[in-house]
Protein backbone atom coordinates (compact mmCIF):
# COMPACT_ATOMS: atom_id res chain seq x y z
CA UNK A 1 0.00 0.00 0.00
CA UNK A 2 2.76 2.45 0.93
CA UNK A 3 4.49 1.73 -2.36
CA UNK A 4 1.31 2.56 -4.27
CA UNK A 5 0.90 5.79 -2.32
CA UNK A 6 4.47 6.82 -3.04
CA UNK A 7 4.16 5.98 -6.73
CA UNK A 8 0.95 8.00 -6.84
CA UNK A 9 2.66 10.95 -5.19
CA UNK A 10 5.59 10.78 -7.59
CA UNK A 11 3.28 10.71 -10.61
CA UNK A 12 1.30 13.62 -9.20
CA UNK A 13 4.46 15.64 -8.63
CA UNK A 14 5.71 14.92 -12.12
CA UNK A 15 2.43 16.03 -13.69
CA UNK A 16 2.48 19.16 -11.56
CA UNK A 17 6.03 19.97 -12.57
CA UNK A 18 5.10 19.62 -16.22
CA UNK A 19 2.66 22.50 -15.75
CA UNK A 20 4.84 24.57 -13.46
CA UNK A 21 8.16 25.24 -15.11
CA UNK A 22 7.72 29.02 -15.02
CA UNK A 23 6.19 29.49 -11.57
CA UNK A 24 7.48 31.90 -8.98
CA UNK A 25 7.90 31.64 -5.21
CA UNK A 26 5.69 29.07 -3.50
CA UNK A 27 3.46 28.76 -6.54
CA UNK A 28 -0.11 30.05 -6.37
CA UNK A 29 -1.34 27.68 -3.67
CA UNK A 30 1.59 28.37 -1.37
CA UNK A 31 0.95 32.10 -1.59
CA UNK A 32 -2.77 31.53 -1.00
CA UNK A 33 -1.95 29.56 2.14
CA UNK A 34 0.14 32.47 3.45
CA UNK A 35 -2.63 34.97 2.69
CA UNK A 36 -5.32 32.81 4.27
CA UNK A 37 -3.32 32.20 7.46
CA UNK A 38 -2.72 35.94 7.74
CA UNK A 39 -6.42 36.68 7.20
CA UNK A 40 -7.40 34.39 10.06
CA UNK A 41 -5.13 36.28 12.46
CA UNK A 42 -6.32 39.77 11.55
CA UNK A 43 -8.58 41.68 13.95
CA UNK A 44 -12.08 42.43 12.72
CA UNK A 45 -11.52 46.16 12.18
CA UNK A 46 -8.34 45.41 10.25
CA UNK A 47 -10.21 42.88 8.14
CA UNK A 48 -12.76 45.54 7.26
CA UNK A 49 -10.05 47.93 6.06
CA UNK A 50 -8.27 45.17 4.14
CA UNK A 51 -11.55 44.13 2.52
CA UNK A 52 -12.17 47.69 1.34
CA UNK A 53 -8.68 47.94 -0.16
CA UNK A 54 -8.98 44.55 -1.83
CA UNK A 55 -12.36 45.46 -3.25
CA UNK A 56 -10.94 48.65 -4.74
CA UNK A 57 -8.24 46.54 -6.42
CA UNK A 58 -10.71 43.96 -7.72
CA UNK A 59 -9.35 41.16 -5.52
CA UNK A 60 -11.84 38.81 -3.82
CA UNK A 61 -9.73 37.84 -0.81
CA UNK A 62 -6.34 38.25 0.83
CA UNK A 63 -5.50 34.68 -0.21
CA UNK A 64 -6.13 35.39 -3.89
CA UNK A 65 -4.46 38.80 -3.62
CA UNK A 66 -1.28 37.01 -2.53
CA UNK A 67 -0.83 35.83 -6.13
CA UNK A 68 -1.29 39.27 -7.72
CA UNK A 69 2.37 40.27 -7.84
CA UNK A 70 3.13 37.18 -9.91
CA UNK A 71 0.07 37.59 -12.10
CA UNK A 72 1.19 41.07 -13.21
CA UNK A 73 4.72 40.02 -14.11
CA UNK A 74 3.69 39.70 -17.76
CA UNK A 75 2.57 43.34 -17.74
CA UNK A 76 5.46 45.53 -18.99
CA UNK A 77 4.16 48.40 -16.86
CA UNK A 78 5.40 46.43 -13.86
CA UNK A 79 8.83 45.47 -15.18
CA UNK A 80 10.31 47.71 -12.50
CA UNK A 81 8.98 45.35 -9.80
CA UNK A 82 10.80 42.22 -11.02
CA UNK A 83 13.92 42.72 -8.81
CA UNK A 84 11.72 43.26 -5.75
CA UNK A 85 10.83 39.58 -5.39
CA UNK A 86 14.22 38.57 -3.97
CA UNK A 87 17.55 39.58 -2.49
CA UNK A 88 20.70 37.80 -3.66
CA UNK A 89 23.02 36.90 -0.80
CA UNK A 90 26.36 35.05 -0.77
CA UNK A 91 26.97 32.03 1.43
CA UNK A 92 29.30 34.02 3.66
CA UNK A 93 26.90 36.69 4.85
CA UNK A 94 26.53 38.20 8.29
CA UNK A 95 23.51 40.47 8.31
CA UNK A 96 21.69 42.79 5.96
CA UNK A 97 23.17 46.13 4.91
CA UNK A 98 21.12 47.91 2.29
CA UNK A 99 24.05 49.76 0.71
CA UNK A 100 25.86 46.47 0.17
CA UNK A 101 23.09 43.93 -0.38
CA UNK A 102 20.36 45.84 -2.22
CA UNK A 103 21.18 47.05 -5.76
CA UNK A 104 19.88 50.35 -7.14
CA UNK A 105 17.00 48.54 -8.86
CA UNK A 106 15.76 47.46 -5.43
CA UNK A 107 15.27 44.23 -3.53
CA UNK A 108 12.63 42.51 -1.46
CA UNK A 109 13.67 43.97 1.91
CA UNK A 110 13.54 47.56 0.73
CA UNK A 111 10.25 46.81 -1.05
CA UNK A 112 8.67 45.54 2.17
CA UNK A 113 9.83 48.67 4.01
CA UNK A 114 8.51 50.93 1.26
CA UNK A 115 5.11 49.33 0.82
CA UNK A 116 4.59 49.04 4.58
CA UNK A 117 5.04 52.80 4.78
CA UNK A 118 2.64 53.43 1.89
CA UNK A 119 -0.01 51.18 3.45
CA UNK A 120 0.38 53.01 6.75
CA UNK A 121 0.05 56.48 5.19
CA UNK A 122 -3.51 57.84 5.55
CA UNK A 123 -2.83 60.59 3.02
CA UNK A 124 -1.89 58.09 0.29
CA UNK A 125 -4.54 57.42 -2.33
CA UNK A 126 -6.73 54.37 -1.97
CA UNK A 127 -5.25 52.85 -5.12
CA UNK A 128 -1.69 53.37 -3.84
CA UNK A 129 -2.52 51.77 -0.49
CA UNK A 130 -4.32 48.89 -2.19
CA UNK A 131 -1.36 48.21 -4.47
CA UNK A 132 0.97 48.38 -1.45
CA UNK A 133 -1.16 45.76 0.29
CA UNK A 134 -1.03 43.51 -2.76
CA UNK A 135 2.74 43.75 -3.02
CA UNK A 136 3.25 43.21 0.71
CA UNK A 137 1.01 40.17 0.78
CA UNK A 138 3.13 38.58 -1.91
CA UNK A 139 6.59 39.73 -0.88
CA UNK A 140 6.29 38.49 2.70
CA UNK A 141 5.60 35.06 1.23
CA UNK A 142 8.50 35.39 -1.20
CA UNK A 143 10.96 36.30 1.53
CA UNK A 144 10.14 33.10 3.39
CA UNK A 145 11.05 30.94 0.38
CA UNK A 146 14.73 30.23 1.11
CA UNK A 147 15.94 30.44 -2.46
CA UNK A 148 14.69 34.03 -2.70
CA UNK A 149 17.82 34.81 -0.69
CA UNK A 150 20.01 32.53 -2.79
CA UNK A 151 22.95 33.18 -5.06
CA UNK A 152 22.82 35.74 -7.86
CA UNK A 153 25.03 33.51 -10.03
CA UNK A 154 22.35 30.80 -10.32
CA UNK A 155 19.32 33.10 -9.92
CA UNK A 156 18.25 31.52 -6.68
CA UNK A 157 18.45 27.99 -8.06
CA UNK A 158 16.61 28.73 -11.31
CA UNK A 159 19.74 27.88 -13.28
CA UNK A 160 20.48 24.66 -11.37
CA UNK A 161 19.11 21.74 -13.36
CA UNK A 162 18.00 18.85 -11.18
CA UNK A 163 16.00 15.65 -11.42
CA UNK A 164 13.20 15.45 -8.87
CA UNK A 165 11.50 12.06 -8.61
CA UNK A 166 12.97 11.36 -12.02
CA UNK A 167 11.62 14.46 -13.72
CA UNK A 168 13.89 17.18 -15.14
CA UNK A 169 13.29 20.58 -13.54
CA UNK A 170 15.30 23.18 -11.62
CA UNK A 171 16.05 23.64 -7.94
CA UNK A 172 13.94 26.78 -7.58
CA UNK A 173 10.87 25.06 -9.03
CA UNK A 174 11.32 22.19 -6.58
CA UNK A 175 10.97 24.60 -3.67
CA UNK A 176 8.34 26.80 -5.29
CA UNK A 177 5.89 24.13 -6.27
CA UNK A 178 6.99 20.51 -6.07
CA UNK A 179 7.60 20.23 -2.33
CA UNK A 180 4.42 22.16 -1.36
CA UNK A 181 2.43 20.05 -3.82
CA UNK A 182 3.33 16.98 -1.80
CA UNK A 183 1.19 18.11 1.13
CA UNK A 184 -1.15 20.90 -0.03
CA UNK A 185 -4.08 19.08 -1.59
CA UNK A 186 -6.62 21.83 -0.89
CA UNK A 187 -5.10 25.15 0.08
CA UNK A 188 -8.17 26.31 2.02
CA UNK A 189 -8.29 23.20 4.16
CA UNK A 190 -4.55 23.21 4.63
CA UNK A 191 -4.42 26.86 5.71
CA UNK A 192 -7.30 26.40 8.15
CA UNK A 193 -5.56 23.43 9.74
CA UNK A 194 -2.34 25.39 10.33
CA UNK A 195 -3.77 27.48 13.14
CA UNK A 196 -3.82 24.40 15.36
CA UNK A 197 -0.16 23.78 14.50
CA UNK A 198 1.00 27.26 15.58
CA UNK A 199 1.53 27.62 19.33
CA UNK A 200 1.03 30.94 21.12
CA UNK A 201 4.74 31.03 21.94
CA UNK A 202 5.71 30.45 18.31
CA UNK A 203 3.39 33.20 17.19
CA UNK A 204 4.81 35.63 19.75
CA UNK A 205 8.39 34.76 18.77
CA UNK A 206 7.68 35.07 15.06
CA UNK A 207 5.95 38.43 15.51
CA UNK A 208 8.91 39.78 17.49
CA UNK A 209 11.21 39.42 14.46
CA UNK A 210 11.93 41.82 11.60
CA UNK A 211 12.10 41.34 7.82
CA UNK A 212 15.89 41.34 8.12
CA UNK A 213 15.53 38.41 10.53
CA UNK A 214 13.26 36.62 8.03
CA UNK A 215 15.91 37.06 5.37
CA UNK A 216 18.57 35.67 7.70
CA UNK A 217 16.40 32.61 8.38
CA UNK A 218 15.84 32.03 4.67
CA UNK A 219 19.52 32.53 3.92
CA UNK A 220 20.51 29.87 6.45
CA UNK A 221 17.94 27.44 5.05
CA UNK A 222 18.98 28.12 1.46
CA UNK A 223 22.56 27.09 2.10
CA UNK A 224 21.85 24.38 4.67
CA UNK A 225 18.84 22.72 3.05
CA UNK A 226 18.20 23.84 -0.52
CA UNK A 227 21.73 23.91 -1.95
CA UNK A 228 23.11 20.39 -1.55
CA UNK A 229 25.35 20.06 -4.60
CA UNK A 230 23.25 17.10 -5.74
CA UNK A 231 21.36 17.06 -8.99
CA UNK A 232 19.29 13.92 -8.41
CA UNK A 233 16.66 14.60 -5.74
CA UNK A 234 13.81 12.45 -4.51
CA UNK A 235 12.15 11.06 -1.43
CA UNK A 236 14.97 11.79 1.01
CA UNK A 237 15.16 15.41 -0.10
CA UNK A 238 11.39 15.76 0.08
CA UNK A 239 11.13 14.25 3.56
CA UNK A 240 13.93 16.41 4.89
CA UNK A 241 12.56 19.66 3.52
CA UNK A 242 8.80 19.26 3.82
CA UNK A 243 8.86 20.37 7.51
CA UNK A 244 10.98 23.38 6.51
CA UNK A 245 8.52 24.47 3.84
CA UNK A 246 5.53 23.98 6.14
CA UNK A 247 7.15 26.06 8.86
CA UNK A 248 8.04 28.84 6.44
CA UNK A 249 4.44 29.05 5.19
CA UNK A 250 3.16 29.29 8.77
CA UNK A 251 5.73 31.91 9.69
CA UNK A 252 4.95 33.96 6.61
CA UNK A 253 1.22 33.94 7.38
CA UNK A 254 1.70 34.99 11.00
CA UNK A 255 4.19 37.69 10.11
CA UNK A 256 2.12 39.04 7.25
CA UNK A 257 -0.80 39.49 9.64
CA UNK A 258 1.44 41.31 12.10
CA UNK A 259 2.85 43.57 9.39
CA UNK A 260 -0.62 44.48 8.12
CA UNK A 261 -1.85 45.16 11.66
CA UNK A 262 1.10 47.42 12.42
CA UNK A 263 0.79 49.27 9.14
CA UNK A 264 -2.91 49.91 9.46
CA UNK A 265 -2.58 50.99 13.08
CA UNK A 266 0.05 53.57 12.13
CA UNK A 267 2.87 51.58 13.73
CA UNK A 268 4.67 50.49 10.58
CA UNK A 269 8.40 49.97 10.90
CA UNK A 270 10.48 52.94 9.72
Amino acid sequence: MLGKVMRGRQLWLVLLLLAAQNVFAWGADGHRVVGEIAWRYLHEDTRNTVTELLHSAGEPSLAEAATWADRIRSNPDYDWAAPLHYVSLPQQWHGYRAARDCPPAGCILEAIDHFSAVLAKPSATESARAEALLFLTHFVGDLHQPLHTGRATDRGGNDIAVSFFGFATNLHAVWDTAIPAGFILDWREYAAAQLAEITPQQRADWLASTPADWAAESHALAYRNAYTGKTVLGEDYYRRNRPVVEQRLRQAGVRLAGLIERSLSGEARN
